[in-house]
């Protein structure tokens, strides 16, 4: 379960996607490590927006963060987003604790962002996200049993504007080349 990722502002690919916001979203945007509930940006199919982490539950006690790959389509409450509104989150890393509780930080091995899958939706006159997660791969696997969704790079638009491939993407073996730190 993706309970924390880091977005680092030095990368350049992370300067760009910044820069498609406009100035007002560009300042709602936290760098460094994100937590539930802050705003990071968040590609979609048409626009690049700065979007609050989690659906709020419906009994106001705190928020959905993740969402399981193999039952997103039958859960009432991710099914008409994730259907309709895919989007790609932009992560330097991610997080993933042991049962011993010890900490371990998750990055492509060639360095580069990794795009966690995700859909959207507006509550309360913002946009909010949620992150897929599947059957964790290696190296998470030797930690932690979930893993989020990564888009390769040969996957993003796709995932974004084909349901049908999204559907299928979700439950696929991981093709992108995690290390661990």
């Amino acid at each position: 379960m993706c309970g924390r990722f880091h977005l680092g502002f030095h990368e350049k690919e992370t300067q760009q996607i910044v820069s498609d916001l406009s100035e007002p979203q560009q300042l709602k945007i936290r760098f460094g490590d994100i937590f539930p509930s802050d705003f990071a940006p968040v590609l979609t199919a048409e626009e690049t927006l700065a979007a609050r982490w989690g659906f709020e539950r419906f009994d106001k006690k705190g928020v959905f963060i993740n969402a399981r790959a193999e039952t997103v389509t039958a859960r009432q409450t991710f099914r008409k987003s994730f259907l309709e509104r895919r989007c790609l989150i932009p992560a330097s890393g991610f997080y993933e604790w042991n049962a011993e509780k010890q900490k371990f930080y998750f990055t492509r091995k060639d360095g580069r962002l990794l795009y966690l899958c995700g859909f959207y939706r507006k509550e309360d006159d913002e946009h909010r996200f949620v992150i897929l997660t599947k059957q964790a791969t290696a190296p998470v696997s030797a930690y932690h049993d979930r893993i989020p969704v990564i888009a390769d790079d040969t996957a993003k638009h796709k995932y974004l504007t084909d349901m049908y491939f999204a559907s299928d993407y979700i439950n696929c073996e991981n093709q992108v080349k995690l290390k661990t730190s």
